[in-house]
C-alpha cells in the first residue's frame, strides 16, 4: 500500500512537471467516465491515458483548439484502487505546495473541504519560474463501487503563456475573478463513479 501511495502522490504533480506529454492518436478510456466531458460551457475530449500499474490510472481531456503540451484548459481524471484517504493525498499535495512557495513567492492556494460528501477541494497557482502560469482546482474524492475502492482526483486546469509583467497581472486578477464561481462548479461537476476495465 505505501508503494499505490507514493504513485499517486507521483501522479497528482502539477502538470507544470509533467508538460511534455503529447496527445495520443486513440487514447484508451480507462475509468468509464467517458471520452467527452462538457464544463464550464465548454467540450473536452480524452486526448491521453496511462494505466502504468495495476491499482493506477490517469486521463486528461482538452478543448478542440488545446494540444498536448501547450495547452489552455485541461480536465483531468485520476484514480487508484485501494483505500487510501482523500485528505492524505490533498495534505501531500499542501507540503508539496508550501515547499514550492518557499522558492517561489507566485504559488498560493485554498483548501475547501466537505466532510459530508468525503471531498476535498485545493485550489492553487504555480508558475515554472520563467513564462508558465497555471491555475488547478483539484477535487479529491473517496469512491467505493462494484469495482472496489477508489481515491479520484477530478481537476481542472488553466494556463496562460507569459512574456511581461502586464500579462502576469492580468492572468491573477482573472483568476480572483473567477474563482469563486469555478471552484464551485468543479464541486459540482456529475461524473459517474469510476469503473476500471
Amino acid at each position: 500500500m505505501k508503494n499505490i501511495y507514493k504513485l499517486f502522490t507521483i501522479g497528482f504533480l502539477s502538470l507544470l512537471f509533467i508538460s511534455t506529454i503529447k496527445a495520443q492518436s486513440e487514447p484508451t478510456e480507462y475509468l468509464s467516465v467517458g471520452k467527452k466531458i462538457e464544463f464550464n460551457g465548454e467540450k473536452f475530449e480524452l486526448k491521453w491515458s496511462s494505466h502504468p500499474s495495476n491499482e493506477y490510472y490517469k486521463q486528461e481531456y482538452l478543448r478542440k483548439g488545446d494540444k498536448l503540451p501547450k495547452y489552455e484548459k485541461m480536465l483531468m481524471v485520476e484514480a487508484v484502487k485501494g483505500n487510501i484517504p482523500a485528505i492524505n493525498v490533498a495534505t501531500g499535495k499542501i507540503n508539496e505546495l508550501e515547499s514550492q512557495k518557499r522558492r517561489n513567492p507566485i504559488v498560493n492556494y485554498e483548501k475547501f473541504e466537505n466532510k459530508e460528501k468525503n471531498e476535498i477541494i485545493l485550489e492553487f497557482v504555480l508558475s515554472d519560474g520563467n513564462s508558465i502560469y497555471e491555475w488547478n482546482i483539484y477535487r479529491y474524492k473517496n469512491e467505493k463501487n462494484k469495482s472496489g475502492d477508489y481515491l479520484v482526483l477530478y481537476s481542472y486546469s488553466y494556463r496562460n503563456y507569459i512574456t511581461n509583467e502586464k500579462e502576469k497581472n492580468k492572468f491573477l486578477n482573472e483568476i480572483k475573478i473567477m474563482k469563486k464561481d469555478l471552484v464551485k462548479k468543479v464541486g459540482e461537476i456529475e461524473l459517474p463513479n469510476v469503473g476500471t476495465k
